[in-house]
């Protein structure tokens, strides 16, 4: 019998069949259809979602290494209404999900690290926090801008005590080894950030921000120096400005 013929049979007698019975064949025979249907529909829908729902990002911070407290959203939204940032219409991200290790194996460093890159390279991250050893990677190899630049003379005179200082021959030294090939004996960086007087050419590039009780309130540290860097090509001065005031208290 032709194909189509015992379609037409198999269709003739369904009819004949109670809505049950044709409610369990078409689950036998068609479920996985209507699940892979249903499941692609729902992806759909997420990206969609995803897509027109998602707020642009108004101030971001990278916390390496760190963990949120409990009073994390709290000190999220306080920050939001210092810096004047309707989260109605902007989204505020300090993200907590960045670790990166010590170790030069470890494999999820590269995707974290690339995933960093892409941030700062789009001008999408305007500060970056944790402890030394993952400061001193970024501040000598051009990530951080000169606080000289961004901060008011008032704020400089504040904030001087917390500067953290990279040595800029130190900086230029390390990028001439990097593009000779030179990388077998690469300088030690300095012993002590803090004293510039021990540098050929002090810059200051971070902030220590460990002993900021508005830090402590909803971050925790791996490290117990912590610091804070402004991301050379941010453009919300504003906002990285009040996250500053905010942090240190400092009253305008």
């Amino acid at each position: 019998m032709p194909v189509m013929d015992e379609f037409r049979e198999e269709r003739e007698a369904m009819k004949q069949k109670s809505f049950k019975e044709r409610l369990l064949y078409f689950c036998d025979y068609y479920k996985w259809h209507v699940i892979g249907g249903v499941a692609l529909l729902a992806f759909a829908i997420s990206i969609i979602y995803s897509v027109t729902t998602r707020k642009e990002w108004a101030f971001y911070g990278a916390f390496i290494n760190s963990y949120q407290t409990p009073q994390y959203n709290a000190f999220r939204e306080d920050f939001a209404a210092y810096a004047e940032i309707d989260l109605k219409k902007f989204d505020v991200l300090l993200d907590t999900n960045i670790y990166i290790t010590d170790s030069v194996f470890d494999p999820g460093n590269v995707d974290t690290m690339e995933r960093l890159m892409v941030y700062i390279a789009a001008g999408d991250m305007d500060v970056m926090a944790s402890g030394p050893s993952i400061i001193n990677r970024y501040a000598y190899y051009d990530t951080f801008l000169d606080l000289r630049q961004l901060l008011p003379p008032e704020m400089q005179t504040q904030l001087e005590p917390y500067y953290y200082y990279m040595d800029m021959a130190l900086a230029e030294e390390f990028d001439k080894l990097q593009q000779s090939g030179e990388t077998g004996d690469v300088p030690p960086y300095p012993a002590n950030p803090s004293d510039p007087e021990s540098m050929e050419n002090p810059v200051p590039v971070g902030l220590y921000i460990q002993d900021c009780p508005r830090i402590q309130e909803a971050f925790v540290f791996q490290e117990d120096d912590v610091i804070l860097g402004v991301a050379g090509n941010a453009t919300g001065t504003d906002a990285i400005l009040a996250f500053i005031s905010m942090i240190f208290e400092i009253e305008d």
